[in-house]
């Protein structure tokens, strides 16, 4: 976590990967476990729903690949 000047917090995460297959295979099941979902829709609830959530609190998502620069 990171505190903007402009009062916001930037949150970031890493994952790493071996392929992207193997990242699109622990997505679908991340997305298929249906008490993950449970979990996050109830949260969304509770903090006013999901769109609530992204118009006031959310600026902004990216989902980017880092590449190594060591060989």
């Amino acid at each position: 976590m990171k505190e903007n000047a402009d009062n916001t917090v930037e949150i970031f995460a890493i994952w790493e990967y071996d392929s992207y297959e193997e990242y699109l295979e622990v997505e679908s099941k991340v997305r298929s476990d249906m008490a993950h979902v449970k979990r996050v829709q109830d949260w969304y609830q509770k903090n006013g729903g999901k769109e609530h959530v992204y118009e006031n609190y959310i600026l902004e998502v990216r989902n980017e690949e880092l590449k190594s620069t060591v060989n």
